[in-house]
């Protein structure tokens, strides 16, 4: 039994090219609910007259906002074997369900697989990463303390990619309140709960870069783009299970990487809003202090200028471009 969850707030832009991915698996989901936060535009109509399969449409008496809409898809774990999470603006390829269903078979209950992912931008074409990993091959279980790394660097997992075995089980946590990370932690919080995690080595799902998305929407709000992302690191740390000496040291590379992700966000601002760039610069420097903030400057300016050897943008040139200012 296969459940998926369509959160939507006015989704009319993208939201039937995700309900289209839908129809196209190889192994379609058993149950596909779209849980409507009120929207304004044409969102209900679109579920009610798409005709390749079948979709529930549920809409809330007001708008919950979005951690709360995922709080209640949440509640559907309860009634199915397997549980995925879409967003209205993202997609997955036709055998994601037919791959990461597989992966999980042999599985115990309250376990987790998961596909790499792409960056595509409004009309869809892929953007990112811009490294890749090697793709290909079976699926494989992964250590927890990997993964659980991983999410503490912020280099997460995306939501849409993975599925949840929860065996008629309400999950062991929840999304907290943080608007731009909250799916970041609360991944890295079921997996610190979970038996089992499998990683599918295929790029099976696609995240929409786009003016629209929760970045953008959180990207002037220096607690919820910034500050958050540290937040989060510090919450994810202390769940890795490792000897105290590689414990420090992650510690330390946290922070270089933290710094290095707010210098981003201070080149994407010096062009938009100088003020708000040197507001990031500051905050940055007082939560790590002045060493981890050269570091990460460092490495940051490094890689810039290897990728513009190779005729690539900086990562703050490739988000401008795809529309999160």
């Amino acid at each position: 039994m296969l459940t998926t969850i369509v959160p939507v707030y006015n989704g009319e832009r993208y939201l039937p090219a995700t309900l289209q991915c839908l129809a196209a698996q190889t192994r379609r989901p058993d149950r596909i609910i779209v849980l409507d936060n009120c929207s304004t535009d044409q969102t209900q109509s679109i579920v009610r007259n798409f005709s390749a399969l079948k979709c529930e449409w549920r809409q809330h008496e007001r708008n919950i906002g979005l951690l709360a809409n995922l709080n209640h898809a949440l509640r559907f774990a309860a009634e199915t074997q397997v549980l995925h999470l879409l967003m209205a603006d993202d997609l997955v390829k036709p055998t994601f369900y037919e791959r990461l269903l597989a992966a999980l078979a042999a599985a115990p209950g309250h376990s987790l697989a998961y596909s790499f992912h792409e960056d595509i931008d409004l009309a869809g074409g892929v953007i990112g990463p811009a490294k890749r990993q090697p793709a290909g091959g079976p699926a494989g279980a992964v250590r927890k303390s990997s993964f659980l790394g991983r999410q503490a660097g912020l280099n997460t997992v995306l939501l849409p990619g993975v599925v949840f075995k929860t065996d008629y089980q309400l999950p062991v946590c929840e999304f907290r309140e943080f608007p731009q990370i909250a799916d970041c932690l609360f991944l890295a919080e079921w997996a610190a709960q979970c038996r089992q995690i499998v990683a599918v080595p295929e790029y099976l799902c696609q995240y929409r870069l786009h003016p629209f998305n929760a970045t953008s929407s959180n990207i002037h709000n220096l607690q919820s783009w910034v500050l958050d992302e540290w937040r989060v690191m510090q919450m994810i740390l202390p769940w890795i299970e490792e000897n105290a000496t590689i414990h420090w040291l992650r510690g330390q590379k946290l922070a270089c990487l933290f710094a290095a992700r707010s210098w981003v966000k201070v080149d994407m601002m010096r062009r938009i809003k100088p003020e708000y760039a040197f507001q990031i610069q500051a905050t940055m420097r007082q939560t790590v202090g002045p060493i981890p903030a050269l570091l990460g400057w460092l490495a940051l300016r490094g890689r810039d200028a290897l990728w513009r050897w190779q005729g690539r943008d900086t990562k703050a040139e490739t988000l401008l471009k795809a529309g999160i200012q």
